[in-house]
């Protein structure tokens, strides 16, 4: 009897376990095929990443077209932007978006995924020190293409596809 007890204890925990997920994680949505490489699915990995050349000393920070695998429609209007302002010849971004600053001394970076509908769009919160200052940049992000990609990014002071239409 004590050993039934403890079988029936032990596999309940075990179903416990096997129903809860790590917050911040999400499962990807099925393959288009099953060929089909299986891509960062966790939205905030994604953006995680976009913060790892502020980190390396002398790092090489990426152009901002290059920083983050955009949606179609945000690179469209990245590309856009980029053509204005050659043609008046003078930037319409001043400052770097991923770091909400033009100049950087970045630690303690963090994203987590605030909200997600798998398959479709995510809100990843990245949260890091810049110089001494605790600064926060959201991510809205698209699934195109079996992966995650930036559809805008915003902070409570502005909205980039509202810089970047003009």
């Amino acid at each position: 009897m004590l050993r039934r007890n403890l079988l029936l204890s032990f596999a309940a925990v075990t179903a416990l376990a096997a129903c809860q997920r790590e917050p911040g994680t999400a499962e990807a949505p099925p393959p288009a095929d099953a060929g089909a490489s299986r891509a960062i699915t966790d939205p905030s990995t994604v953006v995680r990443g976009f913060y790892d050349p502020y980190l390396v000393p002398n790092g090489q920070i990426p152009p901002l077209a290059e920083a983050a695998p955009w949606s179609a429609q945000m690179a469209a209007d990245l590309d856009a932007m980029f053509a204005r302002s050659q043609a008046q010849g003078e930037p319409i971004l001043d400052f770097d978006p991923i770091i909400d600053a033009q100049d950087y001394q970045l630690s303690e970076v963090r994203a987590a995924t605030e909200g997600l509908v798998e398959g479709s769009h995510a809100t990843v919160r990245a949260s890091f020190t810049n110089a001494g200052q605790h600064e926060e940049v959201l991510y809205d992000l698209v699934w195109q293409d079996d992966r995650w990609k930036v559809d805008n990014v915003r902070t409570s002071e502005w909205d980039l596809r509202t810089i970047i239409r003009g």
